[in-house]
């Protein structure tokens, strides 16, 4: 008789594709757990200022549990959000789908018709981010269709479809994105701070949507939990995983305090 398991799957980090992987299989029936090592943030825990390291840098070895993190390799530095929501908590919110060159590359245009193959996915992405037009022309984009038009590509300039809440500044009003099965919204002010975290609940990030919904209907999300191990269970067969697996994590943000194992048919 098999051993009985936690969860069906474990997912590690809540970003876009922790978040999207959440909600597409909890919807499916699966029992699902996010392991996310930053903590689950409220407008008011974004910092007015990225001067204010301490709520903006996650630097743990010096007490900062922000959710902005700095990864240094020898030819690449990687920017990376660390919170419920991940990444979304601090990119500036651009949703753009490449152009068709990509889609016609010599290394993969042959096998597929990867636009048509794309479209829904990506339509149903932009949906789900509550994607718009920005309505409001800064100094930035003025100076961008300027330019656009002194080298002849003015007919390329187009506002910058973006995932924020474009409602009444301001105003709250009840989820205007899934039929009332989300969260209360407020309307952008446009005060710039998106990548400093947004104090204002305008931006769709994906503790607004995905996430959001995948907790909705079942999944569980344990913030401040890092995942340092993950072996394979024993069977017959050996430790090669047809059993599942054992997710040993620890606290991310205490010195003292336990942390324990889950097991898991799978593990993302």
């Amino acid at each position: 008789m098999g051993r009985s398991l936690d969860f069906d799957y474990i997912i590690i980090g809540s970003g876009f594709g922790g978040s999207v992987s959440a909600y597409r299989l909890t919807l499916k029936g699966y029992r699902v757990l996010v392991l996310e090592k930053g903590k689950r943030l409220t407008g008011h825990d974004f910092p007015r200022t990225n001067w204010d390291l301490r709520r903006w840098m996650w630097l743990p070895l010096l007490r900062f549990f922000g959710f902005f993190k700095l990864t240094f390799f020898r030819h690449l530095t990687v920017l990376s959000g660390v919170g419920v929501g991940g990444g979304s908590l601090v990119y500036a919110n651009v949703l753009a789908v490449p152009g068709k060159e990509f889609f016609t590359q010599k290394s993969w245009s042959d096998l597929a018709d990867w636009e048509e193959e794309l479209r829904p996915f990506y339509e149903d992405a932009l949906t789900m981010m509550g994607a718009s037009p920005n309505p409001r022309m800064e100094t930035g984009d003025r100076a961008l269709r300027t330019l656009s038009a002194e080298i002849g590509k003015e007919e390329h300039f187009r506002p910058t479809r973006v995932s924020v809440f474009f409602g009444e500044p301001e105003v709250t009003v009840p989820d205007p994105y899934f039929n009332g099965k989300g969260p209360a919204r407020t309307g952008c002010n446009f005060c710039g701070g998106c990548m400093v975290g947004c104090r204002y609940n305008a931006k769709n990030s994906l503790d607004k949507n995905y996430l959001y919904l995948a907790e909705q209907a079942g999944a569980k999300v344990r913030p401040e939990s890092v995942a340092y191990d993950v072996l394979p269970l024993n069977n017959n067969n050996g430790n090669n995983g047809e059993s599942g697996y054992e997710v040993r994590w620890k606290p991310s943000t205490r010195l003292l305090g336990s942390g324990g194992t889950y097991t898991s048919k799978g593990v993302i």
